[in-house]
């Protein structure tokens, strides 16, 4: 291990700050690096430019490349996200990549996988297999609906109460 990397096992600790970060049944408050490995740790925060989550869970990644095996995030901002057998409850990357995973929010440019469930998804492009509750249109249409909706009872309401000049 070099001055550059840092392994933690069986520990709690506050922040990490290192090139390589690799947690193994730890909880960490803060990681900052280029690599971070998270394998049956928790972590609340990391800033890097690539994280690997293998059982373990993350509150916020803020990262270029951010792979979830059989994990959890609960916030991922970046380019590339991955999730295999995991969840994320919020992502917001370029490409996502998904494979018997769920995802809360997921917005992304490109999305493709299999077996995906979401609540809310708004992509412009998405390959694969996909159960979501809303999708891009239905997202437009709902709050195009709700827009509708408010401006007619506000009309309507305006036309009962009269003007009072």
């Amino acid at each position: 291990m070099t001055a550059h990397e840092q392994a933690i096992e069986g520990a709690v600790q506050d922040e990490v700050t290192a090139q390589v970060v690799n947690l193994s049944n730890a909880t960490v408050t803060t990681v900052n690096a280029e690599l971070v490995r998270v394998g049956q740790s928790g972590v609340q925060q990391i800033q890097a430019t690539e994280v690997e989550v293998r059982q373990g869970g993350v509150a916020s990644i803020e990262a270029e490349r951010v792979a979830v095996t059989q994990g959890g995030v609960l916030l991922a901002y970046g380019d590339d996200l991955s999730v295999v057998q995991g969840g994320v409850g919020a992502a917001y990357v370029e490409t996502a990549v998904l494979q018997e995973a769920q995802a809360g929010l997921l917005v992304a440019r490109q999305v493709s996988g299999d077996q995906i469930r979401s609540g809310i998804l708004l992509a412009g492009e998405v390959h694969g297999n996909v159960e979501t509750l809303l999708d891009t249109r239905g997202a437009l249409l709902a709050g195009l609906t709700a827009g509708a909706a408010m401006g007619l009872v506000l009309w309507v309401a305006r036309l009962l109460g009269g003007r009072n000049d």
